[in-house]
């Protein structure tokens, strides 16, 4: 079930004119893709967008579009072009999913817990702040949760230590370090001192 619907017409027209003319209109020009079929060109309100994914709060929510109360599509944001300078979105290309396929995903890392070594005086560093995923849509997590309570100074969690989300499978093209605990061994030194 998509978390963030939207409505949506269709352009006949395209190209930089037709697009200016949108963007007058106050609508913002997009497009539908998958692989393998022909690409639907539509025309969106930013500000509608924008609100629902504010409310979402998941960069990999699914959009539904209604294009023009007829067709409905399923599709997850692919890319979101901005005005390098106001920061308002100029076009969104929007990628159609089917909910009996897997696809890939970047999904934000959440460490959870509190690191031994913070304790000492270490600090929690993230490495990699996503983790790319396969998944069914409608399964799509909101983040990959790691526990972090065991990390002291100086140590890291690899990729190939994190447990995948539930109906989820971690895609690991390498192994690479994801999460550690930096700080001054000096300190945690001091503290097994004062521990004896």
């Amino acid at each position: 079930m998509a978390a963030v619907n939207l409505k949506a017409n269709r352009r006949e027209e395209s190209g930089k004119g037709s697009a200016r003319k949108i963007r007058r209109e106050g609508m913002i020009p997009a497009v539908i893709y998958r692989a393998g079929t022909e690409a639907t060109s539509i025309a969106i309100d930013p500000h509608d967008l924008e609100l629902q994914f504010k409310r979402s709060g998941n960069p990999n929510a699914l959009v539904g579009i209604d294009l023009d109360g007829g067709r409905d599509f399923t599709c997850l944001v692919r890319e979101v072009q901005r005005h390098p300078v106001s920061g308002v979105i100029r076009h969104v290309d929007f990628y159609e999913v089917d909910n009996n396929e897997k696809i890939r995903v970047s999904v934000p890392v959440e460490p959870v817990g509190r690191a031994a070594g913070t304790r000492l005086g270490g600090r929690l560093r993230v490495i990699r702040r996503t983790l790319d995923v396969r998944c069914l849509p409608n399964d799509i997590p909101a983040t990959v949760q790691i526990d972090v309570t065991p990390l002291n100074v100086g140590e890291f969690i690899r990729a190939s230590q994190v447990t995948a989300p539930e109906k989820t499978e971690l895609i690991l093209e390498a192994d690479f370090n994801v999460i550690s605990v930096i700080g001054k061994k000096k300190g945690r030194e001091k503290a097994a001192d004062d521990d004896a």
